[in-house]
């Protein structure tokens, strides 16, 4: 009788400790709600309890927007404004972070037919001159989000939108998590997000990034 192929899973699991939202250590933390007007608003979101502020110290150019009225209840207050790129191939923000500092960086992004035409962009993203990844948005109310953890050696970084085909690139928020130096440790590069996995039991989370995932084949 031949047994089941062979199965071994190895996951290397970054956990952040369980918290209440109420607790919320925000020390270091970049959170920009992109084309969010007046430009010196600021706000908390509550079911999160992070305070976003609008994007435009951070970058000079873009065209700022709202996706539709009839989409905002489904996401929080951060994801209802956005920032477009009509104009040019390449446009960056520009960050104060501290050098040689690991960063979780995360661009999110709800398209939400902003501009009326039903387009769904896809574009990329750049840290710097490097290719961070690719963004496609898959539907009009869908919610895409794109991670990276990220080892800065300058005081200053670059996100960079850069449009690749006929559709107008665009961000909804883009934040910035400072992270200690030992956790998630690499030999060379940055690590972008595989999976995460959220276990709850009332206000409390516990987040899992699932790193690495390794399938062998026993006999």
């Amino acid at each position: 009788m031949r047994f089941l192929d062979w199965f071994l899973l190895l996951f290397i699991f970054a956990f952040t400790i369980p918290r209440s939202v109420e607790a919320q250590n925000q020390a270091g933390f970049i959170s920009l709600d992109c084309g969010l007007v007046p430009e010196n608003t600021t706000y908390v979101e509550n079911t999160i309890n992070i305070t976003y502020k609008s994007d435009a110290d951070y970058i000079d150019s873009g065209s700022v927007g709202k996706i539709k009225d009839a989409y905002t209840t489904q996401f929080q207050r951060q994801l209802w404004s956005l920032r477009s790129f009509p104009d040019g191939k390449r446009n960056c923000y520009n960050v104060n972070v501290t050098a040689n500092s690991k960063y979780l960086i995360r661009g999110s992004f709800v398209y939400g037919n902003y501009d009326g035409l039903n387009q769904l962009p896809s574009f990329d993203l750049h840290i710097g001159p490097n290719k961070w990844s690719s963004v496609t948005i898959e539907g009009v109310a869908n919610f895409s989000m794109t991670e990276i953890i990220h080892v800065v050696t300058q005081e200053r970084l670059q996100v960079c939108l850069v449009k690749t085909g006929p559709t107008t690139p665009f961000i909804s928020s883009l934040e910035l998590r400072p992270l200690p130096n030992q956790s998630y440790v690499t030999e060379t590069g940055s690590l972008t997000r595989f999976a995460r996995v959220f276990f709850s039991t009332s206000s409390s989370v516990i987040s899992l990034i699932v790193l690495l995932f390794f399938l062998a084949k026993i006999c």
